[in-house]
């Protein structure tokens, strides 16, 4: 579909049409970004739609994509974390994909999404946004709210090096339809909380972040990102329910530990958890 179609449907659609659309564009995201970071990135391209920018990413050949970044107005079949969808209607949001290759062995990339997670709570905070959180491992709550979700998706060999795509998903003007009360969980974007927020210049600070922090990463692992962990974990002290393989565990976490897991208190042991999904007992709010 050309861009100009697809643009065209989107601003003609009803539940879009008092929105003031911005489409997003290269050169604005280049021209704001640092010079020397700039540099750091090898390709930037945004397609009016994809199936999902993670996919389209992935369809390059390896040697391509490493600091390639993938945006997209609308992604047909967006997807998060253990296979759900993920909502990306056109043009309200931001649904960005970067490569990234490691030569660090697989098990030293535990910690990624945790790092992902940081690099976009820290754009977030640059362009102005108040209050939020990291759920672990990456997502981001405002308010007890889904603002954001990451997908960090690895391949390579045990010993290195690893090929990642870093997805990000951002909902920065989603307004109420049909399709958004489909979403299984409290959600909220941008808009309603920073009236204004350019998706371009957004663009620019995630970019920019990512490529700043996943640098440090493979250079230092996540000890210099420990002391932000601590200020954005939106989990430790609370009271969860976290469902793992066939089993439902239930205690107060108590941060990560080296290696980016959760660390669960049950009362009767501290489990260190690397996979799960949390969701925050009805007792508690973040």
């Amino acid at each position: 579909m050309e861009r100009n179609t697809v643009l065209n449907e989107y601003i003609s659609s009803s539940e879009n049409a008092d929105q003031v659309f911005e489409p997003l564009d290269e050169t604005s995201i280049l021209a704001g970004m640092d010079s020397e970071i700039r540099k750091q990135l090898t390709g930037l391209t945004i397609e009016p739609t994809v199936d999902s920018t993670n996919s389209a990413l992935q369809r390059l050949p390896p040697a391509q994509q490493h600091a390639t970044a993938i945006l997209a107005e609308h992604q047909s079949t967006g997807r998060g974390r253990r296979g759900r969808q993920w909502h990306s209607p056109h043009g309200g949001n931001l649904y960005l994909s970067l490569g990234w290759k490691f030569e660090n062995p697989l098990v030293e990339l535990a910690c990624l999404p945790l790092v992902v997670a940081l690099s976009v709570a820290q754009a977030l905070t640059r362009i102005g946004l108040k209050g939020h959180k990291v759920k672990w491992p990456n997502d981001l709550l405002l308010e007890g709210h889904k603002l954001c979700g990451c997908l960090v998706e690895v391949q390579g060999d045990a010993q290195g090096p690893c090929h990642t795509v870093l997805g990000v998903g951002i909902n920065v003007r989603m307004p109420a339809s049909e399709t958004v009360t489909e979403i299984d969980q409290p959600w909220t974007d941008i808009q309603s909380h920073l009236p204004g927020c350019s998706r371009n210049d957004l663009a620019t600070l995630l970019l920019e972040e990512m490529l700043v922090q996943l640098a440090l990463f493979a250079e230092q692992g996540f000890v210099p990102f420990t002391h932000h962990w601590e200020q954005m974990d939106g989990l430790k002290g609370q009271v969860v329910n976290i469902h793992a393989g066939s089993s439902l565990l239930k205690g107060t976490v108590r941060g990560i530990d080296a290696h980016g897991a959760l660390m669960l208190d049950t009362g009767n042991e501290v489990l260190s958890l690397h996979s799960g999904e949390v969701s925050l007992h009805k007792t508690n709010t973040i």
